[in-house]
């Protein structure tokens, strides 16, 4: 079977529309990817505050015993057990509402398996909100000074 003249003349139309189209995808994802890592302002708690309260939701500590401090793009997290005076220490980094958390020396806890963490600030309250593979969420509210 013979193909038309013009069959070859559509190909690299449609190939070229394909790439262009692609090309055009990868920059919305770019252009979103920027946008979703901008801080969001808040109005009454600062980022060391949800660090705190992250990791209060996470190993389930009270919020006061932990301590944070602030390096480029990154709070360093710190607590002492009160069970056994062990000493635990954990880093966090922002991406908009969503939170991501590692061990000092670990890796960062962003598989498919492991929770994902955002915030929500409402008023003089903000939740953190753990959503695990299955789906179920575990919810914590905190008020400023908690």
């Amino acid at each position: 079977m013979k193909l038309p003249l013009y069959f070859p003349i559509l190909f690299m139309i449609l190939s070229f529309s394909q790439k262009e189209q692609n090309e055009t995808n990868l920059a919305i994802e770019i252009h979103v990817s920027k946008i979703e890592e901008q801080q969001i302002v808040l109005r009454n708690f600062t980022y060391e505050d949800i660090a705190r309260y992250t990791m209060a939701t996470i190993m389930g500590q009270p919020s006061k015993t932990i301590k944070v401090r602030k390096k480029d793009n990154l709070y360093f997290v710190s607590y002492i057990r009160k069970s056994d005076n062990q000493k635990f220490d954990y880093k966090i980094k922002f991406s908009g509402n969503k939170i991501m958390w590692a061990n000092f020396d670990g890796r960062w806890r962003n598989s498919k398996y492991d929770e994902k963490i955002t915030f929500e600030e409402k008023g003089d309250k903000i939740r953190i909100i753990q959503t695990f593979d299955d789906n179920s969420t575990d919810i914590q509210v905190f008020k400023k000074g908690d």
